[in-house]
């Protein structure tokens, strides 16, 4: 529909845009907000850095910040306690990890447990995008030119998922493909967890979260740290607007302080202004999400670009093969490589 309206220059005069943004701006459907932020001193300090840096391309500014979601790791302490395994502390290692998940594994062996030490969704941005940046690779470069899927460092990235499932640390492809990460966790049948803040609320008010045996922690430091892929909103204005002083003046207030306030307290989603997370906070009683704010602090953007919507289903097929076995992580990210590069090439 947007793009409809677009195309016909009847679009809205205010929407929210997400990593598809590129795309708008390529279309000349988005208005620039740099004048407008430079004339009514809009501090863009005040937002956490990589919504920001989403909300910008080709150095313009076309959005205005709203929200954010994050990656981190949920700790089922039922399960450490079953089985009699320390729980991670902030700052661990992917190396610290598979050790506790081998802890995990022998013990749930020794009982004769059907658990599994770490489940994941499969999806980007859950989790192989992370990993990518973490082990010092990349999926895109900043300009949107270049794939990084011929990095040694992000062939690496899906190498180690491989092996966690190989060495019996991580549920098997075939489970995990049949039936969330998300869902095992919450059932019993998972201790760690990697998970997206958008599942807060799930979390929250699930049975584990009600009597407080959830923890959440920063991901596991790999050779380039534990950077978390940031998702996103902003708030845009259309370039075909009649009134832009008028949507600007909107686009402003939903984006403050009163407006980020307001969506902080009905806990629509954790936000953008760095000032109004303490409200967002006070929504959960059952878990602590601080771990979300801190992976926000040194996030990248969601890899995107103008083509985005050409190449992250190529993306989703090759890692499925690569997950699934039939191709090696190294096969499989040279031919993501082949596939993608091609098409930022044109």
């Amino acid at each position: 529909k947007l793009d409809a309206a677009a195309g016909s220059k009847s679009a809205p005069d205010i929407f929210w845009m997400n990593v598809y943004m590129p795309k708008y701006v390529d279309g000349g459907v988005l208005l620039p907000l740099d004048d407008l932020i430079a004339r009514d001193k809009v501090d863009m300090n005040q937002y956490v850095p990589a919504t920001v840096k989403m909300n910008r391309f080709e150095g313009k500014t076309y959005g205005m910040p709203k929200g954010l979601d994050s990656v981190a790791v949920a700790l089922n302490l039922e399960l450490f306690e079953k089985y009699g395994v320390a729980t991670p502390k902030e700052g661990w290692t992917w190396q610290d990890m598979r050790v506790l998940a081998a802890q995990l594994r022998d013990a749930i062996a020794k009982k004769g447990g059907d658990e599994y030490p770490i489940v994941m969704e499969l999806d980007a941005q859950p989790s192989h995008f992370n990993f990518a940046y973490q082990t010092g690779g990349y999926v895109i470069s900043d300009d949107f030119k270049k794939s990084g899927y011929n990095l040694p460092e992000t062939t690496l990235a899906y190498q180690r998922v491989v092996d966690l499932m190989d060495d019996g640390l991580m549920a098997p492809y075939v489970v995990l493909s049949d039936t969330k990460g998300t869902d095992l966790f919450l059932s019993g049948k998972g201790a760690i967890l990697f998970v997206g803040s958008w599942k807060s609320s799930v979390l929250e008010n699930s049975s584990l979260g009600v009597n407080k045996k959830i923890r959440l922690i920063t991901m596991p430091n790999q050779e380039a740290g534990n950077t978390s892929v940031l998702g996103g909103l902003g708030y845009v204005i259309s370039a075909f607007t009649k009134d832009k002083e008028g949507a600007w003046d909107a686009v402003k207030f939903i984006t403050g302080e009163v407006g980020n306030r307001i969506q902080a307290e009905e806990g629509i989603d954790i936000p953008a202004l760095k000032k109004s997370q303490a409200t967002y906070l006070a929504n959960f009683k059952n878990i602590n999400i601080d771990a979300f704010f801190k992976a926000a602090e040194h996030a990248v953007p969601f890899p995107a670009g103008p083509d985005l919507v050409l190449w992250i289903g190529i993306i989703g097929d090759r890692a499925a093969e690569i997950f699934g076995g039939k191709t090696t992580a190294a096969a499989g990210t040279a031919a993501i490589y082949k596939e993608m590069q091609a098409i930022l090439n044109k």
